[in-house]
């Protein structure tokens, strides 16, 4: 196994443990859903900010979850406040079920895409792979299934939705793009 490869499995391995997101939209019961998703919130970007602010949460922050980190979020906010965001305002805005399944497509078919691509990936359209995409769709459509079982069509288009969505070069993060567009499909069809 490549080092790159390794590094990728830890990564989405502390990626899929956001899976929490949506079995907390799906079970908490309100109002402490919401409260929980803020509180969430607030603390990924406090102590984001914190990190890129304070030197000593910095040097801690480096020694612990540093060599998770993509280039690019090294001296920037991670995006993991995006999904927290995401989170927030579709749980808030949505039935449980469509805002749980919208949030799992993105944490079960992002590491099962970077997996998969990575270890797989042969065929490329633009800078994603075909095999990661396919994994992205397959795991999209399992998770939708937990979360809205009797609703597999309106699960498998947006689980092509949001499979798009994370394969094209768009300017706004896949962590807050992907949930939306999947969440949208999933609106208009349920």
């Amino acid at each position: 196994m490549s080092d790159e490869l390794r590094h990728e499995l830890w990564r989405k391995a502390i990626h899929t443990a956001t899976l929490v997101v949506p079995v907390w939209i799906a079970l908490a019961p309100d109002p402490l859903r919401h409260r929980g998703l803020l509180l969430a919130f607030a603390l990924v970007l406090g102590l984001d900010v914190a990190r890129l602010r304070l030197p000593p949460v910095g040097r801690w922050a480096e020694r612990r979850v540093g060599p998770y980190l993509r280039p690019r979020e090294r001296h920037r906010l991670t995006s993991v406040h995006y999904l927290t965001f995401a989170a927030l305002v579709l749980a808030r805005l949505l039935p449980r079920g469509i805002a749980a399944a919208a949030l799992a497509f993105l944490v079960v078919g992002d590491a099962a895409a970077a997996v998969v691509g990575r270890r797989y990936g042969r065929r490329r359209w633009g800078k994603k792979s075909l095999e990661g995409s396919a994994a992205f769709f397959a795991a999209c459509i399992a998770a939708g299934l937990v979360f809205l079982p009797g609703h597999g069509l309106a699960v498998v288009v947006a689980a092509l939705v949001a499979t798009l969505v994370e394969a094209l070069p768009l300017p706004v993060d896949d962590n807050l793009s992907v949930p939306v567009a999947a969440a949208l499909a999933l609106v208009l069809l349920v």
